[in-house]
């Protein structure tokens, strides 16, 4: 019986050999629901499109929909080498194809132009490669691992079932559907049924599962597991599974369950109501906000958490690095009568575009050891000029002095120390002055 078509989202109850046989034919996730009859089998589709539940809770069964409603990208028919069937080439294929969850390339998202290459050192295959500042994807030669999809820190590339888009739709579901305590992630391999409050959450390979993932689920109290079912897989799933969970317990105070999933172990609750947007490290500050109460000040490279270094010899305070910064990580302050750089390491992707643009090559980037215990720290000061006709503060003495070095001023010009707005009006004065011969022409300004 068809439930209902949301979209791309087919929902089938107790279906019947025809509605499987045209449910093949459906392009997008279906989901199963089989309250009386024991199985199916659906041939032919992508392992990742066919979702099938057994008696679900009606909290299961929305979250579910929430999820896959939320999905924006597809599996794709690649070409590849090998003789064509007859069914193929009835319905007019020249060439055999194989569907496979090749991952989907989000340009505006991407600081592959601001020279981020992670999805690229992260590829087994070499399948990634960046071209005129943009990510191109070999699609014969990826293997499905989703690697460079949880290596990612903007959320560039994604996956089905493994897409910021479809996680943030859960987790905000979950802010009104309640029963359900954990996510367990695994892959289409791992065919066991959910556990009592646990929702399983399907990847193409647990190496999809990014840690900003786990980090957000965990600002919501929920426990986090990552089941690989496959030990020997050659994907390294289970590996990377272990790395992560290793990762957040050595750097947070959390329980682990006998299960092994990660546990807030506390009768402390942290608020369940937190909204994410789906903006990957807009998302990830925010669940580590929520999370530094429980750091044991020490973090693990996994968790893309960056340092700054600023050499306050040679930084002539430009300003360029906070002008450029593709996350919005530095700031400027004034304290007193200084002004002061900041630098908020949870936002930094280490992408190094300030190292690269810094004038002064007075920038060094390094993955952090610390975790940082505030939203900022302050990494270099300067005083404050002010301009001295009018008063008010237009610079900073190390910009300044800067300046005066690369142009070559010799001495110490009364211009030098006065505003854009002033300097004009000392320029014209100067210059009336020398056109009439006199000094001291009166303003009325």
């Amino acid at each position: 019986m068809v439930v209902s078509e949301e979209g791309k989202l087919l929902i089938l109850e107790d279906p019947s050999d025809e509605e499987l046989n045209r449910a093949r034919e459906h392009n997008g996730p279906i989901i199963i629901v089989l309250r009386k009859l024991g199985s199916v089998n659906v041939q032919g589709k992508h392992p990742m499109n066919i979702y099938i539940l057994k008696s679900p809770s009606d909290e299961k069964l929305e979250a579910l929909k929430a999820q896959l409603m939320a999905r924006r990208t597809s599996t794709r028919e690649v070409a590849i080498e090998g003789p064509i069937s007859r069914r193929e080439l009835l319905i007019g294929r020249v060439v055999k194809v194989i569907e496979k969850n090749v991952p989907t390339y989000f340009e505006n998202a991407c600081s592959a132009r601001f020279g981020c290459n992670d999805c690229v050192n992260a590829c087994p295959t070499n399948a990634t490669s960046i071209v005129n500042n943009r990510v191109v994807i070999n699609e014969n030669a990826c293997i499905e691992c989703g690697l460079c999809v949880s290596k990612c820190p903007t959320g560039a590339l994604a996956m089905v079932g493994a897409d910021d888009n479809e996680y943030v739709a859960l987790l905000n579901k979950l802010n009104d559907v309640k029963g359900i305590k954990r996510i367990t992630f695994t892959c289409p391999l791992n065919t066991r049924e959910p556990r009592n409050g646990e929702y399983i959450y399907r990847v193409p390979c647990v190496d999809a599962v990014s840690p900003e993932w786990v980090a957000m689920a965990l600002a919501k109290s929920l426990e986090v597991s990552i089941e690989c079912p496959d030990q020997s897989c050659k994907l390294g799933g289970a590996d990377y599974a272990k790395g992560l969970i290793n990762a957040f317990m050595g750097s947070f105070k959390l329980g682990i369950t006998k299960d092994d999933a990660l546990s807030m172990a506390t009768d402390e609750t942290l608020s369940e109501r937190i909204i994410y947007m789906g903006i990957r490290r807009n998302d990830y500050v925010k669940a580590l906000v929520r999370l530094r109460p429980r750091s044991k000040g020490v973090t693990n490279e996994l968790l893309k958490i960056f340092s700054i270094h600023i050499d306050d010899v040679k930084c002539s305070f430009c300003g360029v690095c906070f002008a450029k910064c593709p996350e919005r990580a530095f700031d400027v302050g004034r304290d007193g009568n200084k002004t002061v750089l900041k630098f908020n390491s949870l936002k930094c992707i280490g992408c190094g575009h300030c190292a690269r643009l810094c004038p002064e090559k007075a920038i060094t980037i390094n993955r952090a050891r610390e975790f940082p215990m505030s939203d900022s720290t302050d990494v270099v000061y300067d005083e404050v000029v002010t301009c001295r006709m009018c008063g008010k503060p237009f610079d900073t003495r190390r910009h300044i002095m800067t300046m005066k070095i690369k142009l070559g001023i010799k001495g110490d010009p009364e211009w030098l120390y006065l505003c854009p707005d002033c300097r004009r009006y000392y320029t014209a004065k100067k210059m009336l002055e020398n056109a009439l011969g006199v000094k001291g022409v009166k303003s009325y300004v």
